[in-house]
């Protein structure tokens, strides 16, 4: 579904991506790890078509992305950004109806099936009850869930998620990334999300890719990647990894010292 190759990517002189390489299956959620200011959110961008690679290839559906105009991008390709990104004017529903306008025709009205898909994307982001709210009313977890409903609206097949669960509480953290699994399995849809925490990278991942200063520096099964001899290499940090009880998932703690 998603195709990536020999991506560099730079902003003026400065080399953000070097020569990157993945994909993404149907069916598959690949999470891509790495330190702040390792290009995790240049390579969203680059996947979703905002960025000109230097040079590289990126293919949705096998489709060259800079083959396609934006309104064929937009029903490939959704992408629920890290920033909040909405109007406070804008009602929820609004909001996530901003999904479907790739499908719109020329006069912008949307049709009986575009509302119907906005109440499914509402319903399943528990953001019905939400819908006639202003943006500027909602928390950002709130909003966060509207930009993720604005996506699924777009009945795309490759959905990029950049650090989705900022903002959220523990429990949302783990209402959406169960739902993006979900939705991942039923659609057949191609996921590449961009994320900071590594035991909710375990636990929903299938596999993991692991930037560091633009380049990957391993990939695989969450349990190749998370070990202690990539992460230290990564992020300068001792950590000890274990098998969860009863998943057997690696777990990922930091190692701290103590005043003894």
């Amino acid at each position: 579904m998603l195709e990536i190759t020999n991506l560099t990517v730079a902003y003026g002189r400065r080399i953000v991506l070097h020569s990157v390489s993945l994909s993404v299956a149907e069916g598959e959620i690949l999470a891509l790890i790495g330190p702040n200011g390792s290009g995790k959110t240049t390579l969203i961008r680059a996947a979703s078509g905002v960025i000109a690679p230097r040079s590289g290839e990126i293919l949705a559906g096998g489709h060259p992305l800079t083959r396609l105009s934006p309104a064929q991008r937009a029903r490939r390709i959704a992408v629920v950004p890290q920033a909040r990104q909405l109007g406070g004017a804008f009602t929820v529903e609004q909001a996530v109806m901003l999904g479907r306008t790739a499908y719109m025709g020329w006069l912008g009205r949307a049709g009986e099936s575009d509302h119907q898909i906005v109440q499914q994307a509402l319903e399943q982001t528990q953001l019905t009850a939400f819908a006639m709210r202003k943006i500027a009313q909602l928390s950002g977890g709130e909003q966060q869930r509207v930009l993720l409903a604005r996506a699924l609206a777009q009945s795309t097949p490759v959905l990029l998620l950049d650090e989705p669960t900022n903002h959220l509480d523990l429990n949302h953290q783990v209402q959406l990334l169960s739902l993006v699994r979900r939705l991942c399995r039923q659609r057949g849809l191609a996921v590449l999300m961009a994320m900071h925490d590594l035991n909710l990278v375990s636990a929903f991942a299938d596999r993991v890719a692991l930037l560091v200063a633009g380049r990957i520096l391993t990939s695989g099964l969450p349990s190749e990647v998370l070990r202690p001899e990539h992460i230290a290499a990564a992020y300068q940090a001792r950590v000890e990894v274990i098998p969860h009880p009863l998943s057997g998932l690696p777990l990922v703690f930091p190692e701290i010292e103590t005043d003894e």
